[in-house]
């Protein structure tokens, strides 16, 4: 079936090679359009977009401004475009139009990127790079080759950007930085004549650039091993080797998918292993900031399933950590439903780097293989209470649309112990009064929903710190109040059954 799609997939591309011979055009609207596809609210999933995408997807947030950012490459959205920025500034409840760029073309991929004062869109237009401030409507295009087929970017803290290409026609991979926001890009970096489809991540910690790639590339590039080397930005725009090349991932398994992050003196590879009905998602972590990996580990494989098509993410509050979305296939014989085929949510901290919380099903509607390729995204806010939304198609009543549902800050809720409590409990914070961090303990006695909610004075809601269903135990979440002033807030525990309030005290 896959074989099948893909086929169909290249039949459409042959139709449209002629449009990679006009230039893009960009377009930001003054007054963004309002958008019809954003209206409903389909459980705890938040329509985007009710057409089906053409290639990934990608997502920011700018917290100056409190916006969601997604960049879709799809010709149905706006007739004669073929990517299109939507932006919300309500959490995903609603969306408008906020650029787009022409003509209509299928486009594999797209990659967002902010920093104060800018949002970036990536693209890839036929065999050519584009950059796209879809904040202040600048498009250039990367000169230096045009024949490229991948590329990955990533943002420092000095708002330089870098870009590693791999070559159509070769093996061959450089890396170009730019303090110009894409402009104009300074001399290029070699990285190596025997590589393939690399990725670039920055830390969110320092100006250390994690670079992983398949190499050297087997004859069936998926059975590569996979590199790893990092490089520091010396000046903005300027990157110089740190450390040596690895090679933390033996070539010989199928690996369909990988992607680094690198934080706080931490750093993940993860990457797919397998064929289908035999599919893994791993990691090797690192804790000399990318020098040396351990072993292996498989994250919460679960038997006649494929989990595969994953996001990952760092996060900075309480101690740091990793977030992971990942789609779990059940292999079903018919359509899927939304048990069989599922949109997981996982996550570590930094002082446990391979030790992955009890999945979290993300997803309300089904979610099915294409080869357009359109990876569920993973948007983390950083923002004082580390909030995060994932984005993934689904599939709602045989049409496949773009949603998305906001994690909230489940991502650190930790189970304390095994047994089971007796009833629903939920404990004074401590410390209280507090600034700005304080610890929220809470007990159910059975599996359910679960919810908890920060309140000011007036009642209106500032934080959702849980929601998500746990199963029966005694819980802690940790509650930032970095961004908010000093007071009385209340705090609810919401479940099916029972309902409790408390009131703490911030003071700064």
């Amino acid at each position: 079936m896959k074989n099948i799609v893909l086929l169909l997939f290249l039949l459409i591309l042959l139709f449209t090679i002629n449009t990679f011979g006009q230039t893009p055009k960009s377009e930001v609207y003054e007054k963004p359009i309002p958008y019809i596809g954003n209206s409903a609210d389909w459980g705890n999933d938040l329509l985007v977009s009710p057409t089906e995408p053409f290639g990934r997807f990608s997502s920011v947030y700018r917290l100056t401004n409190t916006t969601v950012y997604i960049a879709i490459p799809d010709t149905n959205i706006v007739s004669g475009k073929c990517v299109v920025v939507l932006k919300s500034s309500n959490n995903g409840l609603n969306w408008v139009i906020h650029g787009s760029v022409s003509p209509a073309a299928v486009i594999p991929k797209v990659k967002m990127l902010r920093s104060a004062d800018s949002v970036y869109c990536f693209f890839l237009f036929g065999t050519s790079v584009y950059c796209w401030n879809v904040l202040s409507n600048s498009l250039n295009q990367f000169t230096a080759y045009t024949n490229l087929r991948d590329f990955d970017v990533t943002i420092s803290s000095t708002g330089s950007l870098y870009l590693i290409i791999d070559l159509h026609t070769s093996n061959q991979v450089y890396i170009y930085g730019s303090n110009t926001g894409g402009f104009s890009w300074g001399s290029s970096i070699y990285l190596s004549s025997a590589a393939a489809h690399p990725k670039i991540a920055m830390s969110g910690s320092g100006d250390t650039a994690l670079i992983n790639y398949y190499g050297p590339v087997a004859a069936d590039t998926l059975t590569s091993a996979i590199r790893n080397v990092r490089y520091r930005e010396t000046s903005p725009g300027t990157l110089a080797i740190t450390g040596s090349f690895t090679t933390p991932i033996a070539a010989g398994t199928v690996k369909d998918q990988f992607q680094g992050v690198i934080n706080m003196g931490r750093a993940w590879i993860f990457y797919t292993t397998g064929t289908t009905g035999n599919i893994d998602l791993n990691c090797v972590a690192s804790t000399d900031n990318g020098t040396n990996y351990g072993s292996p580990v498989t994250i919460h494989p679960l038997p006649g399933r494929d989990e595969y098509w994953f996001d990952v993410k760092y996060y900075n509050v309480a101690g740091g950590g990793i977030d992971v979305i990942y789609y779990s296939d059940s292999l079903q014989s018919g359509p899927p439903t939304a048990l069989s085929d599922i949109l997981f949510f996982t996550s570590a901290t930094n002082s446990s780097p391979t030790s992955f919380i009890t999945p979290v099903r993300v997803s309300n509607y089904p979610i099915e293989w294409s080869a357009r390729m359109y990876i569920p995204t993973l948007v983390e806010y950083y923002d004082a209470i580390g909030d995060a939304g994932a984005f993934y198609v689904g599939i709602d009543a045989s049409q496949k649309k773009v949603f998305y549902d906001r994690l909230g800050n489940v991502t650190r809720v930790s189970k304390n112990e095994t047994s089971i409590p007796e009833s629903f409990i939920l404990e004074q914070n401590y410390p209280n009064p507090f600034n700005p961090l304080t610890t929220i303990e809470f007990s159910i006695p059975e599996n359910t929903f679960v919810a908890i909610k920060v309140y000011d004075i007036s009642g209106r809601e500032v934080s959702t710190l849980v929601n998500e269903n746990l199963q029966s135990g005694r819980y802690t979440v940790s509650f930032d109040g970095s961004n908010l002033s000093s007071g009385i807030y209340f705090y609810k525990l919401i479940t099916n059954k029972f309902t409790a309030t408390r009131k703490m005290i911030l003071v700064k």
